[in-house]
């Protein structure tokens, strides 16, 4: 399964639309500003028939706007895909619409990959939707898809993800 030619970024923006129109849900969720440590060990398939995997550590500052929550971080991904292991470095933007404890998002982040076996090295993107559910004020869990590459290199593919959210 091949996702090169896909309009993910306009997915995602659609996906953003339509958790800020939840505005009115929205206002029941706690006030919450602040540093995170989100961490997300990922599993690949391979067009199907061979899976890979991967971590991606993120430390993010999320703004409370109210009906929404904007929030800008820094990633790290290393993952092992398509029989090659690469690695990824980006800033990255979240937009989310939470309702009550239940946070849906939608994600972006461009930045620098490269293949280790190759030593190719271009620009990396990354585009993601997910959900978390607030267990606590500081603890969160969830799961999110995401969609990734390195231009230039064979390094592209979807991986599903649980996500380990931690306010610091």
């Amino acid at each position: 399964m091949s996702f090169s030619n896909k309009p993910v970024p306009a997915l995602g923006a659609l996906l953003a639309l339509v958790l800020l129109s939840s505005s009115s849900a929205a206002a029941a969720a706690p006030t919450n500003s602040g540093w995170s440590l989100n961490f997300t060990p990922t599993l690949i398939s391979e067009d199907g028939y061979d899976f890979g995997g991967g971590v991606d550590p993120e430390v993010k500052y999320t703004l409370d706007l109210g009906g929404a929550r904007l929030s800008s971080g820094a990633r790290v991904g290393a993952f092992y895909a398509r029989n090659l292991f690469g690695v990824m470095v980006m800033p990255t933007v979240r937009l989310a619409a939470p309702m009550g404890a239940f946070e849906p998002y939608t994600s972006f982040g461009v930045g620098y990959g490269r293949v280790t076996q190759t030593g190719h090295g271009d620009m990396a993107a990354m585009s993601r939707v997910g959900f978390v559910y607030r267990f606590t004020e500081k603890l969160a869990m969830g799961v999110e898809g995401t969609i990734q590459k390195i231009e230039g290199s064979d390094f592209r593919f979807p991986s599903l993800g649980s996500l380990f959210s931690y306010e610091l």
